[in-house]
């Protein structure tokens, strides 16, 4: 019936997609909207499935040729010829997205029949962002502005007779130790972004037009994401007495460090931390641990001494999926990855992790270290990877996170699974370990100061987004509201007063990419959630901190429910499916860590240790700020015209 049924509409349904310079392109589907409506639900569902079965083949290898592209583009920075060849690639892709929504839209028995099969994945379908945007001029805007921006946090400056790029400042930092050279270096790091303030403002303005046009009043302006916001603040009121409490430790230590720089009623200037934004204090832990009579656990010297490759701690983390009875990367990942810094070569060297659609083709690229620090992020890189392989065998719109919180919360969950003394003792890098009350405080300690000073911070940027691109932020106070934030959520401060000629936030390549940073808030949340699952379903008993899930293979089998279903489900199902709970919580990260804010709270009941800081408040008045914010958007107006 329904073969039939397509043969018989063949005269109002035009098919054709061609190649293009190695490209396949997905042209529009001549429907006849009179013929559409005449069928039944059920034939338009039929008809429907047809064409998205060869879309979904068009779209893979358009991704596949468009990934590829992209990742060599980021080894090549320099050159202007990837690049170029990369942004026609993803004109063509977007392109593509964009017929499919409207061609999906057509069906319109089957896109408001919430029981139909297709019904979620219709929705899917008009998940595609900017690439629904048909205004050629916008289009055109939006492009531009956004390539400035990366071009701008791409350069390379010199310091110390070097030059390097932001992407390569974290490993040199965690190297230095003068109070001097981390101001320096910081500094020279921050003065990168400047320039972005003549661009950004444009970009915001262009984008709110963009989000008028697609019915919503601002970009951030839509009903997802006020109610992420609303819960987000519900767990940062549950994490934030344990964060004050690892903050006043982190503090106390480092005014030993540094008793000129550092006073207990303050926040923490945030080059001491020696991370760029104040995010992991991994660099710090041999000087700040409590118990310095007892070993920690530093895995940099011991994969040294083992004469650890970079590629090796690749190798751990994929035997440990394994052992989970989960799927080994297939060999092209070893051949196509780059682990290490390209000598004498400009490249990206943020972590990232690319599905490329096709062949089972993942890779990764990294500049890795062999640290601990590196040990956690390869571990978490390879947490996306095999996401990528358990959703492979979907539809091309559900091979993607449900939620930008769990792909990320999947890949720190697999970190922390890594790093507990369990399993590195199990693998042979954790030699002469004890589990004594002190060894396990230090232990947790040490996963507070790589855990803990995330959420706040991308609390404090998100919220410097969403407020940017709602008017409570002018352009004139970028700067100022920027480290007010930081201070009120993080606590941390810059080394010396910062003024509007800076653009600070765009020294985050989350900002300087135009990229949501709150999920990573929600992963740092999720991961302990997913963690205390998976224990259960390993039949771990005891504290939370001390579970091994290596060779569980009812943990795999239950991690493959939250791996293999993708976005086929809305989040809130699969969470559900997976844990039992429709909503993240921050009850397991609690748990985790309750032996340290034990710890913490006899400290401060003996008055050895001081919770808080006051942050300075600018009082220029709101006036004057705002007559500014005119001289300042009239000065871009001229600069920059839509047209």
């Amino acid at each position: 019936m329904s073969f039939y049924l397509f043969l018989s509409c063949s005269f109002f349904l035009f098919i054709r997609c061609q190649p293009r310079d190695e490209i396949v392109e997905c042209n529009d589907k001549k429907l006849n909207q009179s013929q559409l409506n005449a069928m039944t639900g059920h034939e338009q569902e039929q008809l429907a499935k047809t064409i998205l079965y060869e879309y979904n083949i068009n779209l893979t290898t358009l991704a596949y040729i468009t990934s590829s592209s992209e990742f060599e583009s980021q080894l090549y920075l320099n050159d202007t010829n990837r690049k170029r060849f990369m942004e026609k690639n993803y004109e063509i892709y977007r392109n593509c997205l964009k017929i499919i929504a409207t061609v999906a839209r057509q069906f319109e028995k089957v896109y408001e029949n919430t029981n139909s099969s297709l019904y979620w994945l219709f929705l899917r379908t008009q998940a595609i962002g900017d690439a629904g945007e048909n205004d050629p001029i916008i289009k055109f805007q939006l492009q531009k502005f956004k390539s400035h921006i990366k071009e701008i946090y791409h350069r390379k400056f010199i310091w110390n007779n070097t030059k390097i790029g932001i992407d390569e400042v974290q490993e040199i930092l965690g190297r230095l130790n003068s109070s001097d050279d981390l101001l320096s270096l910081w500094n020279a790091t921050y003065e990168v972004a400047a320039p972005m303030r003549d661009y950004y403002p444009t970009l915001i303005a262009i984008q709110n037009q963009q989000a008028i046009q697609n019915r919503t009043n601002e970009k951030s302006d839509t009903p997802a994401n006020l109610e992420e916001r609303r819960m987000v603040e519900q767990l940062w009121q549950e994490l934030k007495p344990l964060y004050e409490l690892i903050h006043a430790y982190l503090r106390q230590q480092m005014a030993r460090m540094y008793p000129d720089l550092i006073q207990f009623d303050q926040p923490i200037p945030v080059h001491l931390t020696k991370d760029l934004f104040g995010l992991m204090m991994t660099y710090l832990e041999r000087d700040i641990l409590p118990f310095p009579n007892i070993n920690g656990i530093d895995l940099g010297p011991t994969m040294k001494r083992k004469n650890f490759t970079e590629e090796n701690i690749f190798r751990y983390a994929d035997e440990f999926f394994v052992s989970l009875n989960l799927t080994r990367v297939p060999d092209s990942f070893w051949n196509l990855s780059v682990f290490k810094k390209i000598p004498n070569h400009h490249m990206a060297c943020h972590p990232t992790a690319f599905d490329l659609y096709k062949y089972d083709d993942v890779r990764i690229r990294m500049c890795t270290s062999v640290t601990s620090r590196d040990f956690y992020v390869v571990h978490h890189e390879m947490g996306h990877i095999q996401h990528y392989l358990q959703y492979n065998h979907l539809p091309f719109w559900f091979r993607r996170s449900p939620h930008g919180g769990f792909g990320e919360g999947i890949g720190d969950a697999i970190a922390l699974a890594t790093m507990s003394p369990a399993h590195l003792k199990r693998v042979g890098l954790l030699e002469n370990y004890t589990s004594t009350k002190e060894d396990n405080i230090k232990f947790l300690v040490s996963q507070g100061l790589s855990r803990l000073f995330l959420p706040p911070y991308a609390y404090a940027l998100d919220i410097w987004r969403w407020s940017v691109y709602n008017g409570s932020i002018q352009p004139f106070e970028y700067n100022k509201r920027y480290w007010d934030l930081i201070c009120q959520y993080q606590g941390m401060k810059p080394p010396t007063p910062r003024n509007e000629r800076y653009f600070d936030a765009g020294t985050k390549l989350h900002v300087a990419f135009d990229l949501s940073y709150i999920k990573y808030f929600l992963a740092h949340v999720f991961q302990f959630q997913i963690f205390d699952v998976l224990c259960r379903e390993a039949g771990h008993q005891g504290p939370l901190h001390l579970c091994d899930l290596h060779g569980s293979i009812a943990a795999g089998k239950k991690l493959k429910i939250l791996l293999g279903l993708g976005s086929s489900k809305p989040w809130e199902d699969i969470l559900e499916e997976f844990a039992g709970v429709r909503t993240f919580s921050a009850q397991s990260c609690l748990k985790y860590f309750q032996p340290l804010r034990d710890y913490l709270e006899e400290l401060v009941a003996k008055g050895e240790l001081k919770v808080g800081w006051k942050c300075e408040s600018n009082q220029s008045s709101r006036k004057q700020i705002n007559i500014y914010s005119l001289i300042y958007l009239l000065f871009l107006f001229s600069k920059f015209s839509f047209h």
